[in-house]
């Protein structure tokens, strides 16, 4: 069976490409982003949680479904991708 151990081999490659691709792309909105990586829920290939600042969480959000699905329809890759607002700091009062 090495035929089926090369080939995956070669799927969890791209997949982790692709994961690579989106932690990059959110690092590019946002450098100062979290980024863990969960075990899937169900059938997904992945699970990424971002945390990022509230005012750009809306745009990548946006920016990560688009590109989410696209993967999906080019790679057939379910990633799925939990963004969340950090929580402010709290203000010190001296």
């Amino acid at each position: 069976m090495p035929v089926r151990k090369s080939r995956e081999r070669q799927w969890k490659k791209i997949l982790n490409r692709r994961i690579d691709e989106l932690i990059e792309l959110a690092r590019q909105f946002d450098p100062e982003v979290e980024v863990r990586r969960l075990e899937p829920f169900e059938e997904e290939d992945a699970v990424l949680e971002l945390r990022v600042d509230p005012e750009k969480s809306d745009e990548i959000y946006d920016l990560m479904l688009n590109r989410t699905t696209q993967i999906w329809w080019d790679d057939g890759f379910d990633i799925v991708v939990l963004v969340h607002e950090k929580k402010p700091v709290a203000v010190k009062e001296e």
